[in-house]
């Protein structure tokens, strides 16, 4: 059987080496990106009818949670599931069930504004009644008596068809690994030279590191035996 190494493959086999031979410099601090081709790729599929299905329902989604009116935002989950989950990038445990999440939606006056704009929508049926998706969250956003501020995450959420319609059952929010959220934000604001970039960056790195449990590097050592 013959292998055609079309240039999405080459590309593939070529990031594949370069993670096994290459080791950059220690404070260099490469971003971990895919190779251009396999992007493409990606973002080169149709969009599928239930692609169409979820992002029509983040419009409806969207334009609830933009005008603050979370009443109409919660009636867009599935209030018939009683084990839903929210996670929040900025609140840590996960929100599990009702109460949680209704508490979290019930604080009226927070914001002065807020602008929730979602695209890149992927997702694929688990059951004929429930979905997967992915897809991009940029935001901005006005607390009350602070500076307005933007962002940007990726999302994977549940959906659950109830009457003919898509109801969200599960969401979490995924950043980004700080060093690659932190390195796109100094990219898009140009607000640091490269050098003061690169000394955050750094300062990041360590911080990371000093958190390293004390028993990782007899880890390390085993597995290699």
């Amino acid at each position: 059987m013959s292998l055609r190494l079309t240039p999405v493959l080459l590309a593939l086999l070529a990031l594949l080496a370069g993670c096994a031979i290459t080791s950059p410099a220690e404070d260099d601090m490469l971003p971990q990106e895919m190779p251009t081709a396999l992007v493409k790729a990606a973002e080169g599929r149709p969009q599928s009818a239930l692609d169409a299905e979820i992002t029509a329902f983040l419009a409806r989604y969207a334009d609830a949670y933009n005008r603050q009116d979370y009443k109409a935002l919660l009636e867009l989950w599935d209030r018939e599931d009683p084990d839903v989950f929210y996670i929040a990038e900025e609140i840590d445990p996960p929100m599990q069930g009702w109460k949680l999440i209704d508490a979290y939606f019930a604080r009226p006056g927070v914001l002065d504004g807020i602008r929730n704009e979602y695209s890149r929508v992927r997702a694929h049926y688990l059951a004929p009644d429930l979905a997967l998706a992915t897809y991009f969250l940029r935001f901005d956003i006005k607390v009350k008596n602070m500076k307005a501020l933007s962002g940007f995450d990726r999302v994977v959420a549940v959906f659950r068809k109830r009457d003919g319609e898509w109801k969200m059952a599960a969401y979490a929010e995924a950043p980004q690994a700080p060093l690659t959220m932190v390195r796109k934000l100094a990219q898009q604001s140009k607000m640091l030279t490269p050098e003061e970039t690169k000394a955050m960056l750094n300062t990041i790195k360590t911080m990371q590191e000093v958190i390293v449990p004390a028993d990782f590097a007899a880890y390390v050592e085993s597995q290699s035996r």
